[in-house]
């Protein structure tokens, strides 16, 4: 039997993990599961990402598991142990990491931090380079700026054009409203409505963005982040800053840089 290294400590918690899975998707470093009852998502990868509803196995057994895989593939799942037409994988014994967000842990310093992204030129999805997050009147971050308004209709507005915008496996917008909630994890300003609106949104449309940018996006708003990413929440310094932006940076093509144009946006509207 094979052994995961390691394990987002949710799927220890939820039951929904027994049960009948099948592949979603497959990618050069990752594939992801899907229940067949509920659409949660599980991701695998080799590498050492920690993501909500992760497992991480070794290279040798990511090439063995994946051999054999084809998208649309049934996958029981019991016990802690995913079982694969030709192996069981295993992730009782797997370290288990969090990505529920926790307060306590964070300490950001947003002059550092805005100081380092004023330096940055790498562009966003929107092909806007991320310094001008500040500045700059594109119709992404109006809509950022309308999830921070008093009038929910407005909240609304700018749900609706964000939801699925852009392109690639987690669209631009989708990455934006992920930095938005941390942003708002961080500074302790939930809007608890506006939250509701998303996630009824998301789940009562189908197709209104991909699988895999739903389950991130409902993660999100129940305050579980990739670990990279809520690395964000620990820019106690510039050289900090610099080092968490770079890693943020590698994910995806514009992803991390999407995220943080959402975050760093939204934190504007906290400090003035």
């Amino acid at each position: 039997m094979l052994e995961a290294q390691s394990v987002d400590q949710q799927l220890f918690a939820h039951t929904y993990v027994n049960g009948l899975w099948h592949v979603h998707s497959m990618f050069k470093n990752s594939f992801n599961l899907q229940n067949q009852q509920s659409k949660q998502l599980i991701m695998l990868t080799f590498q050492s990402v920690r993501v909500p509803h992760g497992i991480t196995v070794s290279y040798a057994d990511y090439l063995q598991l994946t051999a054999q895989l084809r998208v649309d593939m049934p996958i029981m799942a019991q016990q802690r142990v995913l079982y694969f037409p030709q192996a069981a994988l295993s992730f009782q014994d797997a370290y288990s990491y969090e990505t529920t967000w926790s307060a306590s842990e964070q300490s950001v310093d947003q002059n550092h931090l805005f100081s380092v992204i004023k330096q940055v030129e790498k562009e966003t999805g929107f092909q806007e380079p991320l310094q001008q997050v500040f500045t700059s009147r594109h119709a992404f971050y109006q809509a950022i700026d309308s999830l921070h308004d008093r009038s929910f209709y407005k909240q609304r507005q700018a749900i609706d054009f964000l939801i699925g915008r852009g392109i690639g496996l987690t669209p631009t917008g989708d990455d934006m409203l992920v930095g938005t909630l941390l942003a708002r994890y961080l500074t302790q300003q939930q809007d608890q409505r506006l939250d509701n609106y998303l996630k009824r949104k998301i789940t009562a449309v189908h197709d209104l963005t991909t699988d895999v940018s739903q389950h991130y996006l409902l993660q999100a708003i129940e305050g579980n982040f990739s670990q990279t990413y809520a690395k964000v929440g620990r820019c106690r310094d510039q050289q900090t800053a610099k080092d968490v932006i770079q890693t943020i940076f590698a994910i995806g093509h514009t992803s991390g840089a999407d995220f943080l144009a959402g975050f760093v946006r939204s934190l504007l509207h906290v400090k003035h």
